[in-house]
């Protein structure tokens, strides 16, 4: 789908489709968003790796891209889109946004594989701080009950890094759909949001 190939009703219907996903949270608008809009942030991958030269798979960014949406967008923020450009607009963004982490992330790799190979190291207090910030994270992470789902996607997208679908493929047990993986991201996120909330009011 275009922008030039639109409707005025396709339009209208796409923006109430979005509105069901995000005011009502319903997961079955969601699921037609991933299947009507996904090849068009495919697309949109495409074009912008032209000019990054990234290896990543196309449908791994769109992916993650719409989780980013996913997690992202609340009933709140859909009164600041006037209509359906503007939330294809948004999802835009999150596919640039997503490029630009993953040309980060390779960066980041190839200069740490760089240091490896001149035989550069850590020193000893950059190591122990290394060590201590990790072992706090993990310690305050511990201390939040998460479930089955919670705890793979903790696991293997933010630590492994993994995009929704490749976690999808390994636990097809816990995830029926690519929008379950989306679900147990946003869930994850709310709970360590509040757990770091509650932890700063103690320490106030």
């Amino acid at each position: 789908m275009t922008a030039h190939a639109r409707s005025p009703e396709s339009d209208e219907d796409g923006y109430e489709l979005f509105r069901r996903a995000i005011v009502e949270r319903d997961e079955t608008a969601w699921a037609a968003i991933y299947l009507r809009y996904r090849s068009m942030l495919v697309l949109w991958a495409r074009q912008s790796n032209t000019s990054l030269q990234l290896s990543e798979e196309y449908g791994d960014v769109a992916d993650i891209a719409l989780t980013r949406a996913w997690i992202a967008l609340t009933p709140d923020h859909f009164g600041r889109f006037a209509g359906l450009p503007a939330l294809l607009g948004y999802l835009r963004t999150c596919v640039s946004a997503t490029l630009i982490d993953i040309r980060r992330s390779q960066t980041s790799r190839e200069r740490a594989l760089k240091r490896l190979e001149v035989g550069g190291v850590a020193t000893p207090e950059e190591l122990v701080i290394d060590q201590l910030e990790r072992e706090e994270l993990w310690q305050q992470i511990n201390q939040i009950e998460l479930s089955r789902a919670e705890r793979v996607v903790l696991i293997e997208y933010y630590l492994y890094d993994l995009p929704p679908r490749a976690i999808r493929a390994r636990h097809r047990d816990l995830f029926s759909t690519i929008l379950a993986v989306y679900a147990a991201q946003r869930s994850l996120k709310a709970r360590l949001q509040r757990s770091l909330d509650l932890k700063r009011l103690k320490e106030g």
